[in-house]
């Protein structure tokens, strides 16, 4: 009980540092993260404390979306936060974490009391790698450049092996090429690209005006 008194204490005061209203949204979500055996591990807790300080812009905006929020103290704290809190602590890619922040912020944003909507969405952010949110984010104009890897390299190979599994996620429709038809292993172009209904719902998730996205 003590190491977590200990632990939790890091956090609390972490926050209390980033912005008054953080800790409540903190506490609360803790309590209920599904995963509590396993965050309470120093390297985990530690990690979760520098992203704290890391965002500390974005979430002093959250935290004052929260105070002015239409949404019930039970929705957020039970229901939203832990998932949140869970994978801050969980996620093992740092460049993830601005993504998972901006869906948090857009709840609040968009006033969304849809939880089945909003779990399915940090179920897909999860369940992506940042190589793909990447790829995906190109497809969705949120951002400009993607590179053109040189055929027969590793990063080519990956890169159809993320336009594939974009696909088979819902969040894009690829025209077929007469190429792929006939079961050649072509580049995917842009142009030929769709998103879904849901890769734009889940586009917009991800993406908070003025937020830059790496």
């Amino acid at each position: 009980m003590k190491l977590r008194n200990d632990l939790f204490s890091i956090v609390i005061e972490t926050a209390e540092n980033i912005h008054p209203g953080l800790p409540d949204i903190i506490e609360y979500g803790m309590d209920c993260a599904p995963y509590l055996g396993s965050i309470l591990q120093t390297r985990k807790i530690n990690r979760f404390a520098r992203r704290l300080n890391e965002h500390n812009d974005q979430l002093i905006r959250i935290s004052k979306l929260y105070s002015e929020s239409l949404l019930t103290d039970n929705f957020v704290q039970e229901r939203i936060s832990p998932i949140v809190l869970s994978d801050l602590i969980e996620e093992h890619e740092d460049s993830k974490i601005n993504l998972i922040l901006n869906g948090y912020e857009n709840v609040f944003i968009e006033n969304n009391t849809n939880e089945s909507v909003i779990i399915n969405y940090f179920d897909t952010l999860r369940n992506l790698r940042y190589a793909d949110l990447k790829r995906f984010l190109y497809f969705a104009n949120k951002i400009t450049d993607y590179p053109d890897y040189p055929d027969s390299s590793h990063e080519k190979a990956l890169t159809r092996m993320i336009d594939g599994k974009l696909e088979i996620s819902g969040l894009i429709k690829i025209g077929k090429t007469w190429g792929a038809i006939g079961g050649k292993d072509d580049d995917i172009k842009k142009e030929s690209v769709n998103l879904s209904l849901y890769g734009t719902k889940f586009a917009e998730f991800l993406f908070v005006q003025d937020c830059e996205i790496q």
